[in-house]
């Protein structure tokens, strides 16, 4: 039986190993093609609130086309900077792999008619400019991409330096519309009283609130972003319960961190990290704990399949035999149509003496992809013992 699960050992490093030697084929194929290496599409459409034509870029997740699934929807401002959405497009993709669940990226491109979204008062302590391009997000922006995408409600926003000012003037005004607000480097310095005003009075009339806030700033940030900073964190301590925040010095980075997103997501989405505790929970404790982070969120939210494929294997390793067909019958539950996963759980049946579990397996395998040449081997291999 040792000889089954060092079998499934092997390959598993054998499918990391040729994984990694296809990336870096892709890669060097991609040097000398003459393709273009895209990560997002342009759309276009009109804005009446605006008063003209406001472009913005998708960046989908692994699998959108192929899938039913609706996702939540991050709304990045200044997605005119192309080197700053390709940064964060890589980010929520690296992520969603064990971190965070699958997300769509909404580039909004700040310029022409969107251009002006600017959120200091005036003489008379009105925000003009913030006000409209507010009401160009809530009653145009969101609807469209309600209408073309599959969203599921869940939606952040996200903007840096002046627009970071603007998602605060946001969040300050209508909180409503966006579960969760990520802030990279906010211009305080250009009316610092307003804001801390503003959030005073605005924590003081939320008590109920069930928001999350995360904001960055680097140590070599401009002075109108560090100077007030400090005191905006005295006023956020004053924050209910139910406001998750977070304001964070990221250290050896000027303004607006690369890192921001990142940091963020992972802010937002503790919870469905599977860390070294989670991983020694049951199933049902799995299940448990899953289900709490879906009534959360609003939304179904799962551990990710590779991570539960590494945990069953780990588990197998140890000789943890039980432990790890549960955790990979879990895993089919979750994903049923993979002829991968539906093996793999044979596999680790066949290692424990389940040979008729094994057997189902494999033929279920090969239901779903009738060429899997493993599953045929081990069928072969099955008949003939």
């Amino acid at each position: 039986m040792l000889t089954y699960f060092v079998q499934i050992f092997k390959i598993k490093r054998v499918m990391k190993k040729l994984i990694l030697m296809l990336i870096l084929w892709l890669m060097y194929a991609n040097l000398f093609s003459q393709d273009n290496v895209t990560f997002g599409k342009y759309r276009k459409f009109t804005s009446p609130v605006l008063g003209g034509e406001i472009t913005y870029i998708e960046h989908l997740p692994n699998g959108y086309e192929k899938s039913d699934k609706c996702y939540p929807v991050v709304f990045m401002m200044n997605g005119q900077n192309i080197s700053q959405f390709a940064n964060d497009a890589a980010t929520l993709d690296n992520l969603s792999g064990d971190r965070i669940p699958d997300m769509i990226l909404i580039g909004i491109s700040n310029t022409g008619v969107a251009s002006n979204f600017w959120s200091s008062p005036n003489e008379s302590g009105l925000v003009p400019a913030g006000n409209k391009f507010h009401t160009f997000l809530k009653e145009e922006l969101i609807p469209e991409i309600s209408r073309n995408y599959r969203s599921n409600g869940y939606n952040i926003l996200y903007g840096q330096s002046n627009t970071g000012l603007f998602v605060m003037y946001y969040f300050l005004s209508d909180p409503d519309l966006f579960k969760a607000y990520v802030v990279a480097s906010p211009m305080f310095g250009w009316c610092p009283e307003f804001f801390l005003n503003k959030t005073a009075a605005f924590l003081k009339d939320h008590p109920q609130i069930s928001k999350k806030l995360y904001i960055s700033y680097g140590d070599l940030d401009y002075v109108q972003v560090l100077k007030p900073i400090e005191d905006f964190k005295e006023v956020l301590k004053q924050s209910p319960p139910g406001l998750e925040w977070k304001v964070e010095l990221i250290e050896n980075t000027s303004h607006v961190p690369s890192s921001t997103l990142n940091n963020a997501m992972l802010f937002f989405f503790s919870g469905c990290t599977m860390t070294a505790e989670r991983k020694k929970l049951s199933v049902p404790e799995i299940k448990a704990h899953f289900n709490a982070l879906s009534r959360e969120y609003g939304f179904k939210v799962n551990p990710k399949a590779g991570v539960l494929f590494d945990l069953a294997i780990d588990l197998g390793e140890e000789q943890k035999n039980d432990q790890a067909i549960e955790i990979m019958k879990y895993l089919v539950s979750l994903y049923p149509g993979s002829e991968h996963y539906i093996y793999y759980l044979g596999k680790l049946q066949q290692i424990h003496g389940d040979l008729e579990s094994a057997m189902g397996c494999y033929n279920k395998a090969l239901k779903i992809n009738p060429k899997y040449e493993r599953a045929k081997l081990a069928l072969k291999n099955l008949n003939k013992s």
